[in-house]
């Protein structure tokens, strides 16, 4: 079955039940002043600087406070932010950019000063998601306070679309991050100082985090709310419960099951506020035995039965993975790779398979045992997959065993420090393989936060995500992405699990928050009924 006949984005989220770019309601109406926006996390963010983190909760907060020099629309066009204007040169090499008369949150001016020193000194460094724009970048000139010249080492197909918020392209302070360290700078940990149109009025830990309206923000009239309040709330029942009872606004990353519930509340309207298509994937750690055998990982995956997962213990919101990236951007996806040929469930050639790759049954039936480090909160379905997989592993002679951590800790443990066996994490896409792609499998991803947790390194692949990076147009990229997952889906780095859209649920008393940008929201211009 060819890619092309595969669900798109958007028909993938009509069969879903829900508008994968819903438009905002009652949208004629005049904007209202006034009223807080009440949202839910998680957890606690570990950060509130999206510089240095792609985890949910600290981008939730991080990009309201912080911005970047361009934002996208859902229909990826480019449209400024931080940056009024800009000029690309021919050879994409050089891109000039004048930027708007901002203030940050604490008085002082923003300048092209600080942009240069968050592309290069922070963001780079910190960020699995913008490393691979910013490794690009050979000088950054700043001729005068509002104006931006960067030079590229190599073209970098992206780059512009990288220079967001959500990709990991925050403008952070120089004079409050400069000479410290990033990750434990107060602005980093509980102050932030960005120039977004909130900033931080309150945050109780284990509570809520309350973001009063920024009365300098540089866009006219904006904000029209007086304050966004993120409460904590850890379970999944509790958030569809707070929801229902119009206590909070606005829950991100429905759980599959809390989808169907709320669907058919008219109070509500369901859809998504981040629109590129996410995969969930199993990281096996390839320095531990007996993942670091690709005979193994082989075996595992056609132990695996990814159509029982999507229907059940992922509610039937997805799509069983098919290939290493995402079928919904269709211009990036190989029509000749099909996980269902490759890896067709069959207990029994897995069986087979790990007889023939020397893993025998003990006296007791068993191969070897392996454990699933999983999030505690953030993915609740995760806990439906980690039993379904333990009885079908169990068939073939593996015994799994789950651990489920809070996410600062998992992010610690698997991306860092690598103390794991198999993960389950969700990626986010971002809608280009150079930024939300790469960071899976690029050698240089291992180590950082949500990049390669597999320790996956393959010269060829490398070399292929370099050329495709480095291509201008989608069409000369296309075919280097398409190599490289001819040697992904043979390598096996990652099992491959499933594609899909994160469905969110909005009270309908919120206007213009949805249906314009990409990300977690349009919180500059939302309003709320009172």
């Amino acid at each position: 079955m060819r890619a092309s006949k595969r669900p798109s984005f958007l028909a993938l989220a009509t069969l879903c039940g829900f508008a994968a770019v819903p438009l905002p309601a009652q949208a004629q109406q005049t904007p209202l002043r006034g009223g807080t926006l009440i949202l839910t996390m998680t957890q606690d963010p570990s950060t509130v600087n999206p510089a240095i983190s792609s985890n949910i909760p600290d981008r939730q907060i991080g990009c309201i406070a912080y911005q970047g020099l361009v934002q996208a629309t859902v229909d990826y066009k480019l449209t400024p932010l931080l940056a009024k204007s800009w000029t690309i040169s021919p050879d994409g090499l050089t891109y000039s950019f004048e930027l708007v008369a901002a203030k940050w949150h604490d008085g002082k001016p923003f300048t092209s000063e600080d942009v240069k020193f968050s592309l290069i000194d922070v963001n780079t460094k910190f960020s699995s998601v913008y490393a691979a724009a910013g490794d690009r970048i050979a000088a950054i000139e700043t001729p005068s306070s509002d104006k931006l010249v960067i030079k590229l080492k190599e073209p970098f197909g992206p780059f512009l679309f990288a220079q967001q918020c959500r990709q990991g392209g925050a403008i952070i302070p120089a004079h409050v991050f400069q000479g410290t360290n990033p990750r434990t700078n107060p602005a980093t940990l509980n102050e932030p100082v960005g120039t977004g149109p909130f900033k931080l009025g309150e945050w109780k830990r284990g509570q809520y985090v309350r973001m009063d309206r920024n009365g300098s923000y540089f866009e006219p009239g904006r904000p029209y709310l007086d304050s966004i309040v993120a409460r904590v709330i850890g379970q999944p029942t509790a958030r569809t419960q707070a929801l229902k009872a119009g206590e909070v606004d606005l829950v991100y990353r429905l759980a599959s099951n809390d989808r169907t519930i709320l669907m058919a509340d008219p109070k509500l309207t369901i859809g998504t506020a981040d629109s590129s298509p996410t995969n969930t994937v199993m990281f096996a750690n390839l320095s531990r035995k007996p993942l670091d055998d690709k005979r193994v990982r082989h075996a595992l995956s056609i132990a695996t039965d990814r159509e029982y997962l999507n229907k059940f213990a992922f509610a039937g919101d997805s799509l069983a993975s098919v290939m290493p990236f995402p079928t919904m951007i269709p211009w990036v996806a190989n029509p000749d790779i099909d996980y269902r040929k490759m890896y067709p469930f069959d207990k029994d050639k897995a069986n087979a398979m790990l007889d023939a790759a020397g893993y025998k049954r003990d006296a007791g039936g068993k191969r070897f045992g392996v454990k699933l480090t999983i999030y505690a909160t953030q993915y609740p379905e995760f806990q439906q997959v980690a039993i379904a997989l333990k009885s079908m592993w169990q068939a073939v002679g593996v015994e799994l065993t789950s651990e489920s951590l809070e996410d600062a800790t998992l992010i610690q443990k698997v991306f860092t420090e690598r103390d794991f066996d198999l993960s389950l994490q969700s990626y986010a896409s971002y809608g280009d393989p150079a930024i939300g792609v790469a960071r899976t499998y690029a050698t240089g991803q291992i180590g950082k936060p949500n990049g390669n947790a597999a320790g996956y390194s393959n010269p060829e692949v490398d070399k292929l995500f370099a050329q495709g990076e480095r291509a201008l147009s989608n069409e000369d990229r296309a075919p280097f992405y398409k190599k490289a997952q001819v040697i992904l889906a043979e390598d096996l780095p990652t099992l491959p699990m499933r594609e899909y859209v994160p469905s969110d649920a909005l009270s309908n008393r919120v206007h213009d928050l949805w249906g314009k940008y990409q990300g977690y929201g349009d919180f500059a211009n939302a309003w709320v009924e009172k």
